[in-house]
């Protein structure tokens, strides 16, 4: 499913990243080249930012954080700190007493309204396979599967669960497909 509008990162998303999670591990030389990119931090957090635009500031963060770890390990990492930093600001932490409260089967369930919160191109659908086991489509995964991975453990994680496994089955196009395993 492809948006007609331009694809964007909503300001919660930089603001959990940027401000919160990343805001003393980054080295100087990556704040320099993300303010160098756009990042401009001496003024609020925009709305919203183009995608392309996030896309690049991921891989400055990849470099600097984790320049010898294997690629898809620090797209699962990245993808673990993107949530770790969402999930701190306000709207994070409500979604996550909610997450908790439910459990990972609900959790995953309202991906699809909660995705949108982060960037208006994604979207999701879930399909429960058997008790702690899902199937879960992303419309759109930026040629950056390895990072959905971190954010769909780190949501089952948030919701509960224990052991969680996830990993891209198929690939049509831009979208993908995940199964997801937990225990409780």
């Amino acid at each position: 499913m492809e948006t007609l509008e331009p694809k964007l990162v909503q300001g919660v998303t930089i603001q959990g990243l940027f401000e919160i999670a990343l805001k003393e591990r980054l080295s100087e030389d990556a704040w320099r080249a993300l303010s160098a990119g756009g990042l401009d931090r001496s003024r609020p957090v925009r709305p919203t930012y183009p995608v392309a635009v996030w896309l690049r500031w991921q891989n400055i963060v990849l470099r600097d954080l984790w320049p010898d770890a294997p690629l898809d390990e620090a797209w699962r990492r990245l993808g673990h700190t993107v949530m770790e930093g969402l999930l701190a600001t306000v709207l994070g932490r409500i979604m996550g007493v909610g997450a908790r409260a439910l459990g990972p089967q609900f959790a995953l369930a309202k991906l699809d309204h909660a995705f949108p919160g982060t960037g208006n191109y994604i979207r999701s659908q879930v399909k429960p396979v058997a008790p702690c086991r899902a199937e879960l489509w992303l419309s759109d995964l930026n040629d950056r599967p390895m990072y959905y991975v971190g954010v769909l453990e780190a949501v089952l994680l948030l919701a509960g669960a224990t052991a969680p496994h996830c990993e891209l089955l198929r690939r049509d196009g831009d979208s993908g497909t995940y199964l997801l395993e937990w225990k409780v």
